[in-house]
């Protein structure tokens, strides 16, 4: 945020660069954790949620206003009342409904 302010400031470029090397190191030493850690998980432990999880920490950040909860509430509850679709089609449903649900309440 600090590097996109029209201040006008020579050195603002340090603070990106800050910000690059911050998240690059964070990056890489996650990365080795897991290399390093990943084969302490027995393979019994289904990591299948590990999506769901990186969904919902990427999607509840996003919900800061009505239409994005009631798009959110309504895609989750389509996501399970429609769970027995072949095909994992019920993602797709939800999709859908999240999206109309959300465009509807915007323009309310």
């Amino acid at each position: 945020m600090h590097y996109q302010d029209k201040s006008g400031s020579k050195n603002k470029h340090w603070f990106l660069l800050g910000a690059g090397l911050a998240l690059w190191s964070c990056w890489q030493l996650s990365t080795a954790a897991g290399i390093f850690l990943g084969a302490q998980v027995p393979p019994n432990w289904g990591l299948d949620f590990t999506l769901a999880l990186t969904f919902i920490a990427l999607a509840v950040p996003a919900i800061n206003d009505k239409a994005s909860f009631l798009s959110s509430l309504s895609a989750g509850l389509a996501a399970l009342l429609t769970r027995g679709l072949p095909f994992k089609l019920n993602l797709i449903a939800a999709a859908l409904v999240g999206i109309t649900v959300g465009l509807w309440s915007e323009r309310r």
